[in-house]
């Protein structure tokens, strides 16, 4: 009898010990939406993220990682070497969550940031520009940028009638890219934008691109670059655009030409789900 006694006395220990353990435990993400205080942010290089990372007030005390590209961020916050990753909004479509490589990673809901629009980038006074700028008016017109925005689950933050920038153009740059017959694309990768789904470079700018391209009578060739170099390299003619989910600021509307914004963007977190 006491042998049974004590027998139900140690199960009884065991219970309260596992039952104590899973009131302890937290299947649910950190809650980032009120503070990053003390957290592991990252963001890709040269990235709206890398700016609101190192200017916001709201992530003044936590520590930031610059990375090469926003693949990295998720994959680093999966990975448990990073708490937060700071990503554009159209990453975060189809990227994460249930069904993807990254099941265990959600947007912090309740905190965004820095609604902004993106717009492709040419050199300084390029008469590309308002070529491209007409083309995507005859895209929008047709349904064409809607329906490759479905394809990608981005028609809500298709822009369809952008306003143009005041620029004053030069002429030939328009023309020397068609005397090449094509046009050199500057992108990074990052689904859902440029991807490769096996050895093919799918994504919605890679389509919405070569729909342009088709446009102007040009091919389009994608040359994969170093994102803070881009400049550079579309003014030494080494690329004609940058197209790559380039956000629109104020000093690169200075410094080079842009088109039409034609998506709707934002800078959101994205942590562990458990």
């Amino acid at each position: 009898m006491k042998n049974l006694t004590k027998l139900m006395s140690l199960l009884t220990i065991i219970c309260v010990v596992f039952s104590l353990a899973a009131c302890g435990s937290d299947d649910t993400a950190v809650d980032y939406s009120k503070s990053a205080d003390g957290a592991l942010v990252v963001a890709e290089a040269g990235s709206a993220g890398e700016e609101l990372a190192t200017t916001d007030e709201f992530f003044a005390n936590a520590k930031f990682t610059a990375v090469d590209s926003m693949a990295t961020a998720l994959l680093d916050v999966k990975s448990g070497t990073s708490d937060i990753a700071i990503v554009d909004y159209v990453t975060s479509i189809g990227s994460i969550g249930e069904g993807t490589d990254y099941a265990d990673l959600a947007v912090v809901e309740g905190k965004d940031f820095n609604p902004e629009e993106y717009g492709i980038a040419f050199r300084k006074g390029s008469d590309i520009t308002p070529a491209v700028n007409a083309a995507i008016a005859e895209l929008a017109a047709e349904g064409k940028m809607e329906e490759i925005g479905k394809k990608y689950k981005l028609d809500k933050l298709v822009i369809k009638d952008g306003k143009a920038f005041d620029d004053a153009v030069v002429e030939g740059d328009l023309a020397y890219v068609k005397e090449k017959g094509e046009l050199i694309i500057g992108i990074t990768l990052f689904a859902p934008m440029n991807y490769y789904e096996g050895e093919e470079l799918i994504g919605f700018e890679t389509e919405f691109a070569k729909a342009v391209c088709e446009k102007l009578g040009v091919k389009a060739k994608f040359v994969e670059i170093n994102w803070n170099s881009k400049e550079i390299e579309l003014n030494a003619k080494n690329i004609d655009c940058i197209w790559n989910g380039m956000t629109i600021t104020e000093e690169r509307a200075t410094n080079m030409s842009i088109s039409v914004p034609y998506m709707q963007n934002k800078q959101v977190m994205v942590s562990k789900t458990k």
